[in-house]
């Protein structure tokens, strides 16, 4: 009787010195921090900050620019068409050697150099109204870029604060993970002294080792994560340098929009639907221009020209005749009526027709679709930030419990399961703020884009 009650005593102090120096191994592992890493000497931005950096370097918004140019400068030369050309030449050239003159070989007498100077001027007189609908057309196609340029800004605005946005969320995941790693090990603390204490099972100190080695692969996702995003933020900015989210930034999402009657009369003036007016409108003065093939057109020339063997310009009178050297004037009136062009015309006024309805039915799409976006981002929008009130009050709950819990725990009257399942529970709903933070951002983003003003 003796012999068999001595030999499990033994048997339990070998286990009990076994799970000890387990205990201690994981306490010891899990009580270093997380491997950081390399900060990569990011420079904290603001959200305004990465946006005028991104209209000012994106690609898109470049293009955009340029084309703008590109349209203004056309403009400008449609105007100039209502002006006549101009054009001044002048030449010179230098006789020398000798020459045959009567069956004998005469050296070249007189000045030998020879100058030839030129005016020529051109004007169209009537040209069906072409002149006219090509002006139009022109700042129709001014107003496609002005348009076009309006939405790359917003569309880089956009792609700006997704990755700014997730960079806070990185941010905030990791503040989370650390709080969680915090409190794993706490519970690791607690667990390994009721095991040293014979209150406890070996089990929960292992477990809670489990939970501490979560927690750092938690800070270390949310690291890596934050890197990520800030390389992405880093391209759509421009910038050589790798730039960062201002952790001031992370806040939620104010409550207060304009009302959705206002929103609706924004969207009408949006960005997509001006660049499908603008287009509508370059179609039209398309289709216009190309009914002038149709009328007959006159031109006016004028062109004076004289040589004479003096460097100076000493021709005489330009608009009268006179002066010692030669000279020649001529004014010339053209009349052009094409009567049949192998029907390229028509051609050219029937593919005016259909980009005509085509733009047009582009516009009816984009007034639909931007109302469309305004209802499904609107209802993003109010249900993240209802999730917002919702998870602040789980969270508030969540910790609420876990405490209960510890000091249950702590008496013996739960398990530990019962503790673990509130921090899990705890965990969850941080996430889940954060992802409706997250959320709430996007769509408010998505609404300035698609109305084409910050919100």
């Amino acid at each position: 009787m003796t012999r068999s009650i001595f030999r499990p005593r033994a048997h339990a102090r070998g286990a009990v010195s076994l799970m000890a120096g387990v205990l201690a191994s994981a306490s010891s592992a899990a009580a270093q921090s997380p491997v950081p890493l390399p900060d990569d000497n990011a420079r904290a931005v603001t959200l305004a900050e990465a946006v005028q950096m991104a209209q000012r370097n994106a690609p898109a918004v470049v293009n955009a620019r340029g084309l703008e140019r590109n349209a203004g400068a056309a403009r400008r030369a449609a105007i100039a068409a209502y002006i006549p050309s101009l054009n001044l030449t002048a030449s010179s050239a230098r006789t020398q050697g000798v020459q045959f003159f009567q069956g004998q070989l005469v050296p070249l007498t007189g000045n030998p150099w020879n100058y030839n100077n030129g005016l020529a001027t051109q004007l169209v007189l009537f040209d069906g109204g072409q002149r006219w609908q090509d002006l139009n057309r022109a700042k129709a196609s001014q107003h496609v870029a002005e348009a076009s340029f309006l939405s790359a800004r917003f569309d880089a605005a956009l792609q700006v604060k997704q990755q700014y946005y997730a960079a806070l969320a990185a941010r905030e995941s990791e503040a989370a993970a650390r709080a969680q790693l915090e409190q794993a090990e706490q519970q690791l603390k607690a667990s390994t002294a009721r095991v040293a204490a014979g209150v406890a099972i070996k089990s929960d100190s292992l477990r809670s080792a489990i939970q501490v080695g979560n927690a750092r692969l938690a800070v270390l996702t949310a690291q890596n994560d934050l890197r990520v995003a800030n390389a992405a933020l880093t391209r759509v900015v421009g910038s050589t340098t790798t730039v960062t989210a201002t952790p001031g930034d992370s806040l939620d999402t104010p409550l207060q929009l304009p009302t959705e009657q206002e929103l609706e009369t924004l969207v009408a003036q949006g960005p997509a639907v001006l660049l499908a007016e603008a287009n509508v409108a370059s179609a039209r003065a398309s289709k216009k221009a190309q009914r002038s093939q149709y009328l007959p057109t006159l031109s006016m020339s004028y062109n004076y020209s004289y040589t004479q063997s003096s460097k100076a310009f000493t021709g005489g009178n330009l608009f009268l005749l006179g002066g010692n050297d030669p000279n020649r004037q001529n004014m010339s009136f053209n009349f052009s009526y094409p009567l049949f062009n192998q029907f390229t015309r028509e051609q050219a006024t029937v593919q005016a027709d259909v980009g005509l309805v085509n733009a047009e039915a582009q516009l009816r799409d984009a007034k639909l679709a931007a109302r469309a976006n305004l209802t499904a981002q609107l209802r993003s929008l109010a249900n993240a930030q209802a999730r917002v009130q919702v998870q602040l009050a789980a969270i508030a709950a969540a910790e609420e419990d876990l405490r209960v819990q510890q000091q249950r725990y702590g008496l013996g009257a739960s398990t530990l399961l019962d503790l673990l399942t509130s921090q899990t529970t705890l965990n969850q709903a941080r996430q889940a703020l954060i992802q409706a933070r997250f959320d709430g951002r996007i769509a408010r983003a998505q609404l300035s884009a698609l109305v084409g003003r910050e919100l």
